[in-house]
Parts: C-alpha cells; structure tokens; sequence
C-alpha cells in the first residue's frame, strides 16, 4: 500500500511539472491546449464507466480510449441528428449529447456498481496513461509552435476549408465550399470531430487546426502504448515454458510500440541518412521513394503515422488513426477476453456494438478504412470464435451473428452520410507494373523477416509437439500470439495487394495506383510497428541459441534506430528549434498573413461584414496553390475551388472531369473577362453569386480582365489601393 502511496505521489509530481513547464515553454498557447486536454479530460471521464466495462483486460481499463469513445459517440449522434435537421450543430447542442450521454454511463456505474470496485487497484496504470497523454499533447503543442502556419503546398487549405465551414454550419451536410450549391462529397467526419472539439473547448478555428495536430500526434503515441501494454502484460503472465520474463517487460513493450509509431521510419531512413550519409537526405523523400532515385514509370507512394506528425496536414487517414487504434484495441480486447456469461451476451455484446458503431465512424473518416479494418476485424473475431467454442455449428453460428450485427451498425451509422456520397474509384484493375525489388526490400524486409519468425517459431513449436492439428495447437497458443500474427498477416497482405491491382481513379499511367498504395501502406506501417515491438522484445527475453539471440538483437537495434526519422523530421521541420521560428500564437492564418497581407485583410473584413453563406467569386485554380484562399478562409463559398480536387470527388464512371466542373472553369474565366454584362448578369444568377473578389491572383490569373465592367455590375463595398507593391483588391457587391 505505501508502493501506491508513492507511486500517486510521483505521478502528482509529475502532473504538476508537466504544467508547470508546458506554461513556460507554450504561453499564449497554453490556454488553448488546456482548454482542449480539459475537455478531453471530461468526455473521456463522463465515458470511462463504458469504456472500462468494454476494456477488463486492459490494466488501465480502457482509459485512454475513453476519450476517443467519449468523444466519437456524442459527436457521431449529434451528426445524424442534423443530418436529420432535427438539432443544428451547435455548441449547446454538443453539451447536451455530451450530458445524455453522462446520465447513461450513470446509470451504467450505478447498476455495475459491484465491477467498478476494483478500479482502485487500476488508479495508477490510469494516472501512468493520463501523464503520458498530457506530456505528449504538451510536447507536440510546443512541436505545433515552431510549425503553426498552413500552406498550400500539401492539402492544409482544403482540410482548413472544412472544418472552417463546418464552424460555421448550421445543419449537415455542409455546402461545398469549392462547388457553391452543392453539398460536400468527402468523407470528411474527422475534420467534423475536430469542429465538434473546438465547439465544446471553446477554442476557435485558427488554433484548433495545430491543436488538432498535437492532439493527434498524443494520441498516436498513447492509443499504442495502451495496446503494447495490454500484450506486455498477456505475455508476461503466458508461462509457456515456464521462463521467468522481467516485470518491466509489459513497459519497454508498450514504450517502444508507442515510440515506434509516433516517431519510427522505415529502413530507408537508415539506408539513406545513416550508412549512405547521403547530403541530400530530406525526411520526405521517403513519400515518393517508390517512383524515384532513380526514376521509374510507376509513382508509388508512401506515408505513415511519423511523416504525418510533421508534414501537419489534417488528412483523412490521419485524422483516422485515433478510430483505427482504437479499433484495434477492441479487436484485442475480443481476443482475450473471457467465456461469455449466458446466452445473450454471447450472441449480443457491447464490444460487436461498439466495434460496429466505430467501422461506422471510420467509413465516414476515411473511406478506404472501411475494407481495410473489416477484414483485420472478421479475421480476428472468426479466429477467436473457433478458438473459443467447441461445437462446429456454435463456431459458425456466433461468428455470423457477430459480423451481422458490426455491418448492419455500420450501416446504420452510416446510412443518412452514405445517401449523400459518390464514390468514383471503385473498379479493380490488375497492375502491370511491380514495385522495384530492392526499394522493396528497403522498406519492407525487416518487418516482413519479424512477422516470419514468429510464425516459423509457432510453426517449429507445432511440429515438435506433434499432438493434434494445427487449430488445436492454436486454441492452447498464448492469445497475444495469435493476434499478432493475424496483424503481421495483414500488414503483409496490405503492402503485396497494390503490387497487384489497384482502385482506378482519375490518374493515370505513372501515378494510377499511387493512391491505393497510399492509404493501404499507411496501415501497413502501423500494424507492422505494432507486431515487430512484441515480437522483438518477447525473443529478447526467451532462451535461445547465441546465433539466433544475435539475430534477434541485430534487428531490434535496426528498428530501433528508425526511431531517428522522427526526431530528424521534427528538427528539420523547427529548423533545430530556432527561436525565431517560434510564433507566440499558434494561429493558423499567419502563413496567408505573412505572404498574402492585403488578401488577409480583405478576409478580416469579409468574416465581419459579409453572410458566411453568401457565394464569393474567386480565382479556382489549381491543387495545391493559393487560388480559392478567400473560400478556405472565411468559409463562403465559391463558385468552383481547386479544380483536381472537384474532379476526383465528382468524377464520372469513366473517370472524366464532371461536366459542371468544367463548365464553371469556363464560366470564371468569362465573367472576368467580358464586358457583355447581360452574360455575366446571367451567370451570376445561376449561380447566385452575391460577391466578386479581384484581387492580387485574380489580376495575374486574367490577363485581359475587364475591370470597369466588373465594378460597374454592383456597390464596391470594400477597397484597398495603397499597397503600391501588388495590384488593388475590390470586393463587388453584385445586383
């Protein structure tokens, strides 16, 4: 008992220092992340009675994912209720989702009183976990800092553009902000989930973006330390040979799986940065790697967790990661959990419910999640059911009735989001293009030879017992094993699938299964990290011969020494941590600031003066550029934004450029450069357009604009010409 006392006692200390230098380190921008971690902090207690039913073989209970959960349920329900346009989505809206679902998880901790008991003796693995959270949110904050500013160089603007209209919506779905009149076609419930956290932290868009980013990044560093710890401790109290395994060991598994996932690379940051010590080394050139030095006709693409941590683009498959370790949390906690109590929880029970609402929630996030985590989750669940269950029929049976149960709750969840979204990209077609071998090689032998050695070990086990058939070896095989395997499996399967078809989108020849590679390799990554932290360490603890002892801790070295690409991403992304970089206000507009000053101002005053619904006419433009800025940043809407992006939300069957889509291309370009003002009259009523932007980028885009006809069509409502360095800057009140 005075262990505990202690323990309490340091992990206060802790808190407290923890705050203390977070204040010093972040000031203005202290307030925010406190407003945020204090509204996590509140979610995740009002959902922890849930949670820590659902999470009993997790020593903290579940309780680092009882923020993501409370969280996701609340947010998830108030979406379908607007969407239904029966509660607009507003802060005091969000509070009283939130507070129904209190008074249940009440009513949960009153009629469960009995199991929450024994919570005390998990009051420290829970404080260990909140300590971590709070320090990672804290450090990645600080990260944030050096780094606030968006730009266009990635997908900033785009994600930006959504959550900043989604904080100015009334009711779902929210208008498309690049193709006015229209609703969005994204799957974009994670940049919602960020709307709906800033709404209930009261913290406003421009923060929330880097906080959002911070956030994440805590969560890709707790999420897995929960999940190793969970394994840790399986195979600690496994006596398979009765070999006596470090306490501590639980710990290291879980440190390194979070490390490796929240700061671990690829080999090819080994190969390139450390043994080639090649000059030209950048921390992103692994994204592209696949299709360069040297170059080759086939642009596979590359990403994972750590470059998503830098690079700081809200992004559907990173917004994702926190649904996606918890998801695999779930799917862990089915592995190892119990025999079921009577006949209705083994038909009905509340992880399939909760496993179906988050695939759900996924769908919704990052569409190409939905088939990825649905096949990891029937795996899982068939495996453990023919483990778990005698009879051949009851196999069967309580199988099927599980993965009905998660796809109709995945329907349901998403149904209302589903009525409204276009998928283009859905013909499968064979590849005629292979990866090269040895950049394969680069990326993928040493996680390939971990997943192998543990199967070969299973394997070598089998054959030397030689009692039963494989299932029966299977059904006595420590549960953590199992699991592994079945991910290692999955990641394998994830990284061979895009060398051998492809979802066919709208680009083609080097870059056509770019994308599939993308967002199948992602997971990869994760699920590779994940298996090769167990497997790495469970070894280092076992007897074995010295040759193979050596192997084993030649690639753990290896792995771990990939941890450097975060840490050299991160410094090269603060330049070192130069005190010049660091910006008080970790405001996300300081980049169109700084290189757009008179388009900045103009924006001020449009979010002051002008109907957040009222369509602005702008420049489109192309993808990763400065067009559309005036959408993004005040959330009106224009007539047409980033052209590509449009194309490939909308794309016909044959994967063409939508006919509206080009038609509006056509018609700005019109409008801003005729003097036939009943033609322009007529554009501007189909598309109700109430402002017209000239600015800066509208003058070097048109270069026959008729400036007088386009004054004259309206009240000139707002005007700057005293920046003699760049052109004027009108704003057009139209008739």
């Amino acid at each position: 008992m005075k262990k505990e006392k202690v323990k309490i006692i340091v992990l206060i200390s802790l808190f407290l220092i923890i705050l203390v230098v977070g204040g010093i380190l972040l000031k203005e921008n202290f307030i925010y992340m406190i407003k945020y971690w204090g509204a996590l902090l509140i979610v995740g207690i009002i959902s922890f009675p849930m949670t820590s039913l659902i999470f009993n073989k997790f020593d903290d209970k579940g309780w680092a994912f009882s923020k993501v959960l409370g969280l996701a349920i609340p947010a998830v329900i108030l979406w379908n209720l607007s969407y239904l346009k029966i509660l607009k989505f507003t802060q005091i809206n969000c509070y009283i989702i939130i507070g129904i679902i209190a008074i249940i998880n009440l009513i949960i901790l009153i009629a469960k009183k009995d199991k929450f008991k024994s919570i005390k003796q998990n009051l420290v693995n829970i404080a260990t976990v909140e300590i971590l959270f709070l320090l990672a949110f804290t450090i990645w904050t600080y990260i944030r800092s050096f780094v606030p500013f968006i730009n266009s160089a990635t997908e900033h603007f785009m994600n930006y553009g959504i959550i900043n209209k989604l904080m100015n919506a009334e009711y779902l779905p929210i208008e498309d902000i690049w193709l006015s009149g229209n609703s969005i076609n994204y799957y974009y419930f994670g940049q919602y989930i960020s709307a709906f956290l800033s709404k209930i932290s009261t913290v406003g868009v421009q923060e929330t973006y880097n906080l959002m980013l911070a956030l994440l990044a805590a969560f890709i560093f707790v999420l897995p330390y929960s999940i190793g710890k969970t394994l840790g401790n399986t195979f600690l109290n496994y006596n398979e040979n009765k070999e006596k395994v470090p306490k501590f060991i639980p710990t290291i598994i879980a440190l390194i799986t979070a490390l490796s996932i929240s700061l671990g690379g690829t080999t090819y940051y080994i190969m390139h940065r450390l043994i080639l010590n090649d000059d030209t080394y950048f921390y992103a050139d692994v994204y592209d790697y696949i299709g360069t030095n040297p170059e080759t006709q086939d642009k596979g693409i590359i990403a994972f967790p750590a470059y998503m941590n830098v690079e700081g683009d809200l992004h559907a498959h990173h917004l994702d990661t926190m649904f996606a370790f918890t998801m695999l949390a779930l799917l862990l906690q089915y592995m190892l959990s119990n025999n079921d109590e009577g006949k209705v929880k083994k038909y009905l029970n509340l992880n399939i419910i909760i496993i179906g609402i988050l695939l759900g929630i996924q769908t919704m996030t990052n569409y190409w999640d939905l088939p990825i985590y649905l096949v990891i989750a029937t795996i899982v669940i068939t495996v453990k059911n023919f483990i778990k269950y005698k009879k051949p029929k009851e196999k069967i049976l309580v199988t099927l009735l599980h993965l009905i149960e998660i796809i109709l709750l995945q329907t349901i969840v998403t149904f209302l989001f589903s009525r409204k979204l276009y998928i283009s990209a859905t013909q499968v077609h064979f590849t005629n293009i292979m990866s090269p071998l040895n950049k394969l090689a680069v990326l993928w032998l040493v996680p390939f030879i971990c997943i192998f050695i543990e199967i070969f070990a299973q394997l070598f086990n089998f054959f030397k017992e030689k009692k039963g058939s494989i299932f029966q070896y299977i059904s006595k095989m420590n549960l953590s094993d199992v699991y592994i395997i079945i991910l290692g499996l999955c990641a394998i399967g994830l990284v061979i699938l895009p060398e051998i078809i492809y979802l066919k989108d709208i680009y083609s020849d080097e870059y056509k299964r770019a994308n599939t590679m993308f967002k199948l390799v992602f997971n990869a990554v994760t699920l590779f990290n994940i298996c090769m932290s167990y497997i790495l360490i469970k070894y280092s603890c076992k007897k074995m011969p010295k040759f193979n002892k050596i192997c084993i801790l030649v690639l753990l070295t290896i792995f771990l020494t990939t941890f450097g690409y975060g840490v050299n991403a991160i410094n090269y992304a603060t330049e070192n941590f130069s005190a010049e970089n660091y910006d008080l206000k970790s405001n996300a507009e300081g980049y169109i600031k700084e290189n757009l000053p008179d388009d900045y101002e103009a924006i001020q005053w449009i979010k002051q003066n002008i109907d957040r619904n009222s369509v602005i006419l702008e420049t489109p433009g192309d993808s990763y550029t400065t067009d559309s800025r005036i959408s993004v940043f005040t959330a009106n809407p224009t007539v047409l934004g980033w052209y590509a992006h449009e194309w490939i939300w909308r794309a016909k069957l044959d994967y063409s450029v939508p006919d509206d889509v080009d038609e509006r291309w056509n018609v700005i370009y019109k409008l801003y450069q005729s003097n036939d003002k009943e033609k322009i009259q007529y554009f501007i009523n189909k598309y109700n357009i109430s402002y017209i932007y000239i600015g800066n980028i509208e003058f070097k885009e048109f270069k026959q604009m008729e400036l007088d006809t386009l004054l004259s069509l309206g009240e000139v409502v707002y005007k700057k010409t005293e920046n003699y360095e760049l052109n004027p800057v009108y704003i057009v009140k139209v008739k």
